[in-house]
């Protein structure tokens, strides 16, 4: 998730996600935003990725994928959870259960290829772009 990685760093990082949520908007797609979400089933920080839509007054995640992050030096990416509202879609990847952790190889499989063609089309979609340009916007100094 290199595309989101930068746009997290170019909002100041996992610890200012940790306060304020990143919400982009890019005419032509659905709003994408980054959260921070809690502690994953490692003990590591856990980053909501998900493009919402509204369908009858309710936002509707198409899709979001929960990672646990290691931010140690470049940021791991670990999938835990993937949810697609609009298809009835809920998928733990990994999870703790009495003190275990238990883990779905194949679905982590799947999920990191997805989050690899994600996060490419994110950055060709301009996502990027659009999160840097949202930031200077906002933070002009007059």
């Amino acid at each position: 998730m290199k595309t989101v990685e930068q746009i997290i760093k170019g909002r100041g990082g996992l610890d200012a996600l940790k306060s304020k949520y990143i919400r982009i908007e890019n005419p032509g797609y659905m709003r994408l935003v980054i959260e921070h979400v809690g502690t994953g089933p490692r003990g590591l920080p856990l980053v909501s990725v998900a493009h919402y839509h509204e369908q009858n007054g309710d936002a509707m995640r198409d899709p979001e994928i929960v990672f646990e992050i290691d931010p140690q030096g470049q940021m791991e990416w670990g999938p835990v959870e993937y949810t697609q509202d609009n298809l009835g879609i809920y998928q733990r990847a990994v999870w703790q259960e009495n003190g275990h952790v238990y883990i779905k190889p194949r679905l982590v499989k799947d999920l990191k290829s997805f989050a690899r063609t994600w996060d490419r089309n994110l950055r060709e979609q301009g996502f990027l772009q659009a999160a840097t340009q949202a930031a200077l916007d906002v933070e002009l100094p007059f």
